[in-house]
């Protein structure tokens, strides 16, 4: 692959089921809230893993700079803030052309939420963006929005076709994913599962699934049933659109293994 087709097949713009949309300020008595398009690690992993292949890319991280927080309206001026740490990624992506590793750098601070995780993963998506990979996010306006009681995206199916709308200014199409091929009408194929246990539901996944109509779709499920592994095929799928304080997500609630 030539660098100018790796660059080309690393930019394009990700399905709109890749696409996440975080809140950033709120109005209206927290009614409205004002939302930017993002993707999250895993995307950006399974990006690499299509184009260069999972042998072919690598991270390393090093550690950068600690900043101590200024004072912020309401705090204490004489407390003492603990420094904030943050680490370099370098995404490094071995060109065949060139016969060797090339290597770009960015960085981030640890973040309030998992901190070190945070900043772990907001650095791999800068450096990644040096890449290419989404890049094209940050020229999608910011829009407001309805939110629920919740503080939740009300109306998300709304950001799907505001997404559509963008990338057609933009004069760009969403990326397809690998399909199902010919597979009948309700068929979708299991693409990746990764475990995520949590409280309650040990045998709790996140699932990537590709759609009859070759979209690429994440979804999470409490539960997963005997035979269930990347490569196969479900179908009597029963996908709910869900709301939590991370943003709009997909539910798998019922399937059932495709012969």
């Amino acid at each position: 692959m030539t660098g100018q087709e790796l660059r080309r097949q690393l930019c394009e713009p990700f399905a709109a089921a890749d696409v996440e949309w975080r809140v950033t300020k709120m109005r209206n008595s927290n009614s409205e809230g004002l939302v930017v398009a993002f993707i999250d690690s895993r995307a950006i992993q399974n990006r690499l893993d299509d184009v260069v292949g999972p042998f072919c890319w690598r991270t390393r991280f090093i550690p950068w700079h600690q900043y101590v927080p200024k004072p912020g309206k309401y705090d204490d001026p004489s407390e003492v803030k603990t420094p904030v740490s943050s680490q370099l990624c370098g995404l490094s992506i071995y060109l065949e052309e060139r016969k060797e590793w090339i290597e770009k750098v960015d960085g981030a601070e640890n973040t309030d939420i998992e901190a070190i995780k945070g900043g772990i993963s907001d650095s791999f998506k800068r450096a990644s963006v040096l890449w290419g990979v989404g890049r094209y996010l940050y020229e999608i306006p910011a829009k407001w929005v309805s939110l629920d009681k919740y503080k939740q995206i009300a109306r998300p199916a709304e950001l799907i076709a505001y997404y559509a709308e963008q990338l057609q200014k933009l004069g760009l199409a969403s990326a397809q994913s690998p399909g199902t091929g010919n597979a009948p009408a309700d068929i979708y194929a299991v693409r990746g599962l990764q475990p995520a246990p949590m409280q309650g539901y040990p045998a709790a996944a996140r699932v990537d699934l590709v759609t009859p109509d070759n979209r690429a779709l994440k979804v999470f499920s409490l539960g997963v049933k005997p035979g269930l592994a990347s490569g196969v095929r479900i179908q009597g799928a029963k996908i709910v659109q869900r709301n939590s304080a991370g943003g709009m997500y997909y539910e798998l609630q019922d399937y059932r293994t495709a012969a």
